[in-house]
C-alpha cells in the first residue's frame, strides 16, 4: 500500500529524530514498517523496532513486518528478522536494558508516551547505542497529556536535529468517515 500524504512529508523529511504525534489509526505503525523497508533498502544492517512490551511490539509490528517480508528469516522466539547481513530486532521497553552496548542504525519507539523512565532510559540507554553510526530515530506516540512525548515534541524548537509532526487521525483517507 502507498503511503499516505501525511505518512509521505514524514518520511521524505531527513532530520536524524522525527517525532510523530498522530491519532489512532493514522497509520504510524504501517509508516514504521515501510520506513525499516527503506533503511534496509540503503544497506542499514542493524534496526530496533520497540513497543512499551515485548507482547506490544508482537502484537503491533511483527505481523506486519512479516508481510512485507515475505522470504525474511524470521525468529518467532527472539522476535527478530533477518535478511542477508541485516537484523531487525523487536523489542519492549520493559527490558530496554538489554540493549545496552548495542548499535543501531535506526530506531522506532512507538507509543512514547506510555513509557516509563523515558529521559533516563532514552540518554543513558538507547542515544547511546546510535553514536557510532549516526543512526535515526522515529519516535511516535499518541498523545497522552502533558508528559515526556510532550517535552519530546517540543525539542525541536531548541535543538535542531529534531522535527516533530502532528496529524489526526482524520488525516489518514483510508479512514471511513
Amino acid at each position: 500500500m502507498a503511503l499516505t500524504p501525511a505518512q509521505s512529508l514524514i518520511a521524505k523529511d531527513k532530520h536524524r529524530f522525527r517525532v510523530i504525534n498522530c491519532g489512532r489509526r493514522f497509520g504510524k505503525t504501517t509508516l514504521a514498517v515501510k520506513e525499516i523497508k527503506g533503511k534496509l533498502a540503503a544497506y542499514k544492517k542493524k534496526i530496533a523496532y520497540i513497543a512499551p512490551t515485548y507482547q506490544q511490539a508482537r502484537d503491533i509490528a511483527w505481523e506486519m513486518l512479516k508481510k512485507e517480508f515475505i522470504g525474511a528469516d524470521f525468529n518467532e522466539s527472539r522476535l527478530e528478522m533477518r535478511i542477508g547481513d541485516a537484523t531487525v530486532y523487536l523489542r519492549g521497553w520493559e527490558a530496554i536494558e538489554t540493549l545496552r552496548g548495542q548499535t543501531f542504525d535506526f530506531i522506532v519507539i512507538d507509543e512514547i508516551a506510555m513509557m516509563r523512565n523515558f529521559w533516563i532510559n532514552w540518554q543513558e540507554v538507547i542515544r547511546p547505542t546510535l553514536t557510532d553510526t549516526q543512526g535515526k530515530v522515529m519516535f511516535i506516540s499518541t498523545p497522552k497529556g502533558f508528559n515526556h512525548f510532550y517535552d519530546l515534541y517540543n525539542l525541536e524548537a531548541e535543538d535542531t536535529d529534531y522535527k516533530s509532526f502532528h496529524f489526526t487521525s482524520y488525516d489518514n483517507p483510508f479512514l471511513p468517515v
